[in-house]
């Protein structure tokens, strides 16, 4: 839903610089109009002589074909987001469907590899992979450096922000790749560089990548049986929480390969032994549906204020596995959205009808 929000925002500022824009325009040209009559009495007169005012009419502004297809293209994008936004308040925010093409919710912690290109042609390129961007402790740092004629690797973990070196490590490639592990340390600076300098066939290549590593905020330690509630399926989900604070727990919800909900809860939470519930609506569960997993656990903690970043914890397991669960057992009521979500809908159909 935020990006409705930030297409929202973008689509209010750019009506409100064309106004703006359409304001300034026209005022330079009633000025100079006026000062072209003033000069021209002067000019005309034998002797200095009280200036008559003339009104001179002013020109309808007609709008340009740019500037009408600019308008036209805006009022068509909020309609593409006021589409969206009807959709998704079809099912509540805590509940949202999931399809295999919502990579960036499938693979919330996902590294792109980062690749170095050999040759000036672009056919032989080095590439640094990571299995994630973000890492808690005690989670090691494994990274995999390959290409064609890869022989030797250098590799240096230094602190982003600094510049200071934490570890390096040298060693030789293997048909092509060299698989190189830093081991988990506690006091690692969030922010990592990992800097690899390849020897390919006699010729120095580097590759650069950053990376994150925290301590965790909190622990998922495991789940409570699932249940029925209402319209919802219920998940209790257990936490040993090392930093107090808002959290969100986020977990996909598939039936076999499937996707089916990306999960969402947010609580405030203490210090120890806590509790938060993921929910899911009858309206993202397949009918007769018994058998499913939660996994992709994501714990945050909000940031409380400008100056302090978010944090993230970790799990202890990377799977749960709900059977038998009784679908009929869920009051099939549709979802109604809030107060906040009407008044943003209206919004976005206001923008839209220009």
């Amino acid at each position: 839903m935020k990006k409705f929000y930030a297409v929202a925002l973008l689509i209010s500022i750019a009506l409100y610089t064309l106004w703006f824009v359409n304001q300034s325009d026209e005022a330079p040209i009633d000025e100079q109009k006026k000062e072209l009559v003033y000069q021209s009495t002067m000019a005309t007169a034998p002797v200095p002589s009280k200036v008559i005012a003339i009104d001179l009419p002013k020109n309808k502004k007609i709008e340009s074909k740019k500037q009408v297809a600019f308008n036209e293209d805006l009022t068509k994008a909020a309609e593409q987001v006021v589409m969206q936004y009807e959709s998704a308040l079809k099912y509540p925010p805590y509940s949202q469907p999931l399809n295999p093409q919502d990579e960036d919710r499938l693979k919330p912690n996902q590294f792109y590899p980062v690749i170095s290109p050999i040759d000036e042609s672009g056919t032989e390129a080095l590439t640094l992979s990571l299995k994630q961007y973000r890492y808690v402790y005690p989670e090691e740092i494994e990274l995999s450096v390959s290409a064609t004629n890869l022989t030797k690797v250098s590799v240096e973990l230094s602190n982003t922000d600094t510049k200071e070196v934490l570890n390096t490590h040298n060693g030789s490639a293997r048909q092509g790749e060299a698989i190189v592990t830093f081991k988990a340390k506690e006091d690692y600076p969030r922010n990592l560089q990992i800097f690899v300098d390849a020897d390919i066939a006699g010729k120095k290549v580097p590759v650069v990548a950053q990376i994150q590593y925290m301590a965790p905020s909190a622990t998922l330690t495991g789940f409570e049986n699932a249940y029925p509630q209402n319209e919802n399926m219920l998940v209790p989900a257990n936490l040993t929480v090392k930093k107090s604070g808002l959290y969100r727990v986020r977990a996909n919800l598939y039936s076999g390969n499937t996707p089916l909900a990306h999960l969402v809860a947010k609580e405030r939470l203490s210090k120890g032994s806590q509790s938060v519930t993921l929910k899911a609506h009858w309206s993202v569960l397949p009918q007769g549906i018994t058998d499913m997993h939660l996994s992709d656990f994501v714990i945050e903690r909000m940031s409380p204020s400008p100056g302090e970043l978010n944090s993230f914890g970790n799990s202890e397991v990377s799977i749960f596995e709900i059977t038998d669960f009784a679908y009929d057992s869920l009051q099939q009521l549709p979802y109604q959205a809030n107060n906040q979500e009407k008044l943003s809908l209206e919004f976005l159909q206001g923008l839209a009808k220009g």
